[in-house]
């Protein structure tokens, strides 16, 4: 009887566990962001799409700062590429694809965020 030779899954399995780790530190991007800029967060949680943080909008400068924290904290962790070439190549990918301006994207919100810092100043000046 042949053996299962299952040598094959091991790259796939590697490649979502490091993802999953990618986004579980994306998301810790965000909340020590939140957290130190006074941001509440409500939740936290995992969906189809990956992982979430849902937290309050606050004013726009210190949205769009904990919106950009998750994806500096996944260029970052790029730094290790040396030690682990699919954890670069992971938080590569998560960090990229989270700077798309897909709605409802980190990449959205910055947009946004900075769109409506730009209107409120000609208003303050």
């Amino acid at each position: 009887m042949p053996s299962l030779n299952l040598e094959w899954f091991l790259p796939f399995f590697q490649g979502a566990l490091f993802g999953l780790l990618a986004m579980a530190l994306h998301e810790g991007g965000h909340l020590v962001a939140a957290l130190a800029l006074g941001v509440k967060v409500k939740s936290v949680g995992f969906c189809w799409k990956g992982m979430y943080t849902v937290r309050e909008a606050g004013p726009p400068a210190k949205n769009a700062l904990v919106s950009l924290a998750g994806p500096l904290t996944n260029v970052v962790l790029m730094l290790f590429w040396h030690w682990s070439p699919i954890f670069g190549l992971a938080n590569l990918c998560c960090g990229l694809a989270n700077l798309l301006p897909i709605q409802g994207s980190d990449g959205d919100r910055i947009l946004t965020c900075l769109g409506v810092i730009r209107e409120e100043r000609p208003a303050a000046q």
